[in-house]
């Protein structure tokens, strides 16, 4: 199977020169995680901007020097078995699709698991893909605190246990991306309007008004917005069935939970990647 076989070809994107504020706004309303970047006018890609981006420096607003100018890209004509390798041994969860220098397209880790692995016939139990060790949260949790323990965790959902320590939902950063709200403030800065020619200038300044935007979480506990149907496996589902709920649910990783319905364990579609061979 090929890259082209299971790409997304309707890319969103942004642009430069642009500003961050708008990025910010484009990533929120498409409800994605990440952007890639190409030059205003052209389909040329020269970068990537992320959720954690924005999260590191929130104060940048020229989106050229917030986003990561590296790029790895794959050729529409690439087996998936070359993406998984990459996403693997890079950590990366997406690759821009590029044929003749143009964006094409994007493939992500989730193209791979629900669009190629859930097809095919791997009989094989999950227990060899599973960590045993992980981080859930309590549903009392403030979401501004379930947030920050998210990205701590470097993980992308948390399984969510009641005082009686009973799975009872979870709670993606796409869930949180739906409720996230952009706030606008103005800042005031004082510049001198003086050149340096002018040795009385120095004197004369002028004040400047700057329009920042930042996103904020609301102030919600968890149990308001996670998930509360949740999508389980247990130690001898097969990878490809496995893959199937992951796909059919559309999420990224599954609770393991053994007979007593207790969590014992969580599969991420990093996880199955090294199911495929």
């Amino acid at each position: 199977m090929l890259v082209k076989d299971i790409m997304t070809k309707d890319v969103v994107y942004a642009e430069v020169p642009g500003n961050a504020s708008d990025a910010l706004e484009l990533l929120l309303k498409s409800n994605v995680s990440g952007l890639p970047v190409v030059k205003r006018g052209t389909k040329e890609i020269v970068g990537v901007v992320t959720r954690n981006d924005f999260s590191r420096n929130p104060d940048e607003s020229q989106l050229a020097l917030l986003m990561t100018r590296t790029v790895m890209t794959i050729s529409p004509d690439a087996d998936i078995s070359e993406a998984a390798k990459i996403f693997k041994e890079k950590g990366f969860r997406r690759l821009p699709v590029v044929e003749n220098s143009d964006l094409i397209g994007i493939v992500t880790i989730s193209d791979i698991v629900w669009r190629a692995l859930a097809k095919m016939d791997i009989s094989e139990p999950i227990e060899k893909y599973m960590d045993d060790s992980l981080t859930a949260i309590w549903d009392g949790t403030p979401l501004k605190v379930a947030y920050q323990i998210m990205s701590l965790a470097k993980t992308r959902a948390l399984p969510v246990l009641d005082s009686d320590n009973t799975l009872v939902g979870v709670i993606g950063d796409t869930d949180i991306l739906k409720v996230i709200e952009l706030t606008e403030s103005t800042e005031k800065s004082e510049i001198s309007s003086g050149t340096e020619g002018d040795r009385w200038g120095w004197d004369s300044k002028s004040v400047v008004y700057i329009m920042k935007k930042k996103f904020e979480v609301p102030d919600i506990l968890v149990r308001d917005l996670m998930v509360k149907k949740v999508v389980t496996v247990t130690r001898k589902t097969p990878v490809s069935e496995c893959s199937k709920r992951m796909a059919d649910a559309r999420i990224e990783q599954v609770p393991v939970i053994d007979a007593e319905g207790r969590i014992i364990g969580i599969v991420k579609d990093t996880n199955l990647l090294k199911a495929l061979r």
